[in-house]
């Protein structure tokens, strides 16, 4: 069985089939590269990460009826929600400091680990990763997923500073260093694989 997978990231492709094989499911992921995809960057403009799951399957699903191409879709967004800032960065945590950077374009791209630092200051520090992962069905009904990770924000930067930035800062609960100091054993199980395995397990 074949599905396509809404990344262009080869290793994001690659995580999803390393799911697949712990599973034992015969699935063969294909990427948005994979199908020939040449629609350029998809808008993701919704106010919810659900919203933004779902504008991207409906994106790839519109190329694939264009191009006669009949495989389940599967996209995803997260997002870090702090419990003291309601809810933020949540939608915003791709670009939770663009609007400071468009002020002043000689900060850092990691500008948006000191905002929430600086907003987080004297507050409650408890948050968590949400991911939402949609399928769409060739026929073009859809449904969803959900995976939740629950931790606090540090209070101040831990390892090493590289995408996803948020990881250097956010402190599963029952560990004492950051997400992206985290190995594959210890990721499993979190969030994003969560939601991911609650959708192959449905489709297959």
């Amino acid at each position: 069985m074949k599905i396509i997978f809404g990344s262009t990231n080869p290793r994001k492709a690659e995580d999803l089939q390393n799911i697949i094989h712990e599973l034992n499911l015969d699935m063969q992921v294909l990427s948005m590269i994979d199908i020939g995809w040449d629609r350029g960057e998809i808008e993701e403009n919704g106010k919810t990460i659900e919203e933004n799951s779902l504008i991207k399957a409906k994106a790839i699903y519109d190329f694939c009826k264009d191009h006669q191409i009949q495989y389940p879709i599967i996209t995803d967004d997260a997002g870090l929600f702090c419990d003291s800032l309601n809810g933020e960065p949540g939608v915003f945590t791709a670009r939770y400091a663009d609007e400071e950077i468009l002020k002043n374009p000689n900060l850092p791209k990691y500008e948006c680990v000191h905002k929430l630092l600086r907003n987080l200051k004297n507050k409650d520090r408890s948050a968590y990763y949400r991911a939402v992962v949609t399928c769409m069905m060739p026929d073009g009904t859809y449904f969803q997923e959900f995976g939740e990770s629950k931790g606090k924000i540090a209070t101040e930067i831990l390892g090493e500073l590289k995408k996803p930035y948020f990881y250097a800062v956010f402190l599963l609960d029952g560990y004492q260093k950051p997400f992206n100091e985290l190995n594959e054993e210890e990721l499993q199980g979190t969030y994003r694989y969560q939601a991911m395995k609650k959708i192959l397990i449905k489709i297959h």
